[in-house]
């Protein structure tokens, strides 16, 4: 062997080798291989059986862990039945790309005749995009999650019968979204993406949270105006029960004027059914309406004393202490009663 043969076998083996390191780092672990023919097998089992919704995702993970025609050529078959004849389509034309290159006339034929087949009735649907929307810098348009790059706007694309989700974004504008169905049977839709709208943006002025315009602090509800606190439900509950005790003062006088013009009738006239006397029998009169205006009247004072006391114990504790409450030092309501009435006196200590 010359020298110029030993140079060439030693230059084409340090060719060969990135090449041949390349080769294995493209070549799936075993435990992929294995699982991806266990996943083939078992999808190969429901497609005998029909369970076709079953089988395709099986066969997709088998061939995303172990790419292969014979696997791509079983999706596709699955895919189509199924209804999926715009991604069946696609399978079946990278099958018989891949086949042509391998030589694999058979299989090449056999996808050859599936897309021809497929063709005439494949659902198209056309995005267009606004002007508006088209000229805006990184606008994203996707198709049921894909990007959908400018190329592609306008042309009527083979898409999957059944709902599709159309999406369009770009920076300062508002997120736009739509639905669409086709139908199967060579179905043809257009979809137009409208100019996108503007984001919304904050008033020029406007207090934002945490800002010196608008208190963040508990001590905001003492701040609003026109809202009573725990001091006017106690006054307010004073009041009625100084109420109610006026009222039973009242009762309690009519009840004794009853009783003393009762005790005359009865000097007057005796114990006899009848009485000639008639200022007695007036009286008598006097003091049956002052004992129904004492049963009225007590029985208010109760009610008003009941209300007051329910609205004095239940009301809620003030911000603030008593003690920082010049209202709560100053303002005193005080009950008054007489023989001849009563009342409730309010004073304040200025």
């Amino acid at each position: 062997m010359t020298r110029a043969s030993r140079l060439g076998i030693l230059v084409g083996a340090a060719l060969a080798s990135p090449l041949a390191a390349q080769v294995a780092r493209a070549d799936p672990p075993p435990g992929d291989v294995a699982m991806a023919e266990t996943l083939f097998t078992d999808a190969k089992q429901k497609m005998a059986s029909g369970d076709y919704a079953s089988a395709c995702p099986k066969l997709a993970e088998s061939y995303r862990l172990d790419p292969g025609g014979g696997t791509l050529t079983a999706l596709a078959v699955c895919h189509e039945h199924t209804g999926k004849t715009a991604t069946a389509w696609a399978e079946f034309v990278e099958v018989a790309s891949q086949a042509h290159q391998q030589g694999r006339v058979d299989r090449e034929t056999f996808a050859r005749q599936h897309v021809a087949a497929l063709e005439p009735g494949l659902s198209r649907l056309t995005l267009r995009v606004a002007p508006e929307t088209a000229q805006l810098p990184n606008v994203q348009v996707r198709r049921d999650g894909a990007i959908m790059g400018p190329a592609a706007w306008g042309v009527a694309s083979p898409v999957d019968p059944g709902d599709h989700v159309i999406e369009a974004s770009a920076a300062d504008k508002q997120p736009w979204r739509s639905h669409i169905v086709i139908e199967p049977n060579g179905h043809t839709r257009e979809l137009v993406i409208p100019a996108l709208a503007d984001q919304a943006k904050p008033s020029d002025g406007a207090p934002t949270v945490g800002s010196p315009l608008e208190p963040t602090s508990p001590d905001r509800e003492a701040l609003a105006p026109g809202r009573p606190g725990g001091a006017t439900q106690r006054i307010i509950g004073m009041s009625a029960g100084g109420g109610g005790i006026v009222l039973l003062g009242l009762g309690t006088v009519f009840g004794v004027q009853a009783l003393t013009k009762s005790n005359d009738t009865k000097q007057r006239c005796g114990a006899g059914p009848t009485c000639s006397d008639q200022r007695a029998v007036s009286e008598n009169n006097d003091a049956k309406n002052a004992a129904v205006a004492s049963d009225l009247l007590v029985g208010a004072g109760i009610v008003a004393l009941g209300v007051g006391a329910f609205l004095f114990f239940t009301a809620p504790a003030d911000k603030t202490s008593t003690a920082e409450s010049p209202t709560a030092k100053r303002l005193q309501v005080v009950p008054t009663l007489g023989l001849r009435g009563g009342g409730v006196s309010v004073s304040t200590v200025w």
